[in-house]
């Protein structure tokens, strides 16, 4: 294949993922357009989180694809929508015109992304040129200097760093002296998907496991049906469990101790008052606002990792 063949190719995968991201933002303008319609606490719940994921998928396919003002627009994006999430907090227009004028950068910013992709201009980052070559010390250094630099809380959440710093001591240990750009992008690529499954997961499986633990916080767990009740919330967990567990996400520990504690009150070797379960609703909430936290961590640390790729 010809060098001008594959940057041809190239435009046209690119070109093809702008018009995917902003039809991914027409998806969000419409789920705006509804939220500000006074709906139900659910429903208003349920489309700001899915506003919230389109926008972390349109950021995550941007650091690939290396759009960096398509990422820093939707980095700037979500905690505007996190601020209308709560469907009992107060709110003005203000807030929604806000988030509105926030969601009119990123369509900018793709709407400039197409345009150098058309002329050819340089709007790639890290991804434009993956035949680049980082000397395995070099990239050790840099990889121990930015986790050095990073904040307690990012490194213990984050757990790209240390695994990516084992892998390329790894490869050194063979005596590959020199990584490739490839290597970087697809540790990169994979932790995203895994990422993005598992937040897919989080979402999907915590509400129906709250709904699922409702019943019984009303005292309904001495019903014939407990144990169906709860075998079937087990199975919600275990599937996020599992999921976590792929992620490297810290929720595994809090998810596994519960598998525990509900398997014992289905065995009947554990009374669970009213109180228990009001508590175990709570920490789930708290485990969803953690997921979506952690998840904006991660992306922020492989921005970060990809910008290593500078390195001369």
């Amino acid at each position: 294949m010809s060098i001008d063949t594959a940057a041809e190719n190239r435009q046209d995968r690119s070109g093809a993922l702008i018009r995917e991201l902003q039809e991914a933002l027409d998806r969000i303008h419409v789920d705006l357009d509804e939220l500000q319609q006074g709906l139900e606490p659910d429903r208003h719940r349920a489309l700001a989180r899915a506003m919230k994921a389109e926008v972390f998928g349109i950021c995550e396919s941007a650091i690939k694809a290396g759009f960096p003002k398509v990422k820093e627009a939707c980095t700037g994006a979500i905690p505007l929508i996190e601020s209308v999430e709560d469907p009992a907090a107060r709110r003005g227009v203000g807030d929604y015109l806000a988030l509105c004028k926030s969601l009119g950068r990123i369509r900018e910013s793709l709407t400039r992304a197409a345009e150098a992709i058309s002329s050819d201009a340089p709007v790639f980052d890290f991804a434009k040129d993956v035949s680049a070559t980082i000397e395995a010390d070099d990239l050790l250094a840099a990889l121990h200097r930015l986790q050095e630099s990073r904040s307690a809380s990012a490194a213990r959440n984050g757990h790209l760093l240390p695994t990516l710093i084992e892998r390329v001591e790894q490869l050194r240990g063979k005596g590959v002296e020199k990584c490739d750009a490839m290597f970087l992008k697809d540790f990169l690529d994979e932790s995203s998907k895994k990422d993005a499954e598992f937040v897919e997961i989080v979402q999907a499986q915590i509400p129906a496991i709250i709904e699922a633990v409702e019943p019984l916080k009303r005292g309904e767990q001495r019903s014939d049906q407990l144990a169906d009740r709860l075998r079937a919330i087990i199975g919600r967990l275990s599937r996020l469990l599992s999921s976590a567990k792929e992620a490297a996400a810290p929720q595994s520990v809090f998810w596994d101790g519960l598998i525990g504690f509900l398997t014992l009150v289905m065995q009947q070797r554990v009374v669970v008052t009213e109180r228990r379960y009001e508590a175990v609703e709570l920490r789930l909430q708290e485990c969803l606002k953690a997921v979506h936290a952690w998840a904006e961590e991660r992306l922020a640390e492989r921005s970060a990792i990809g910008s290593l790729l500078d390195i001369k």
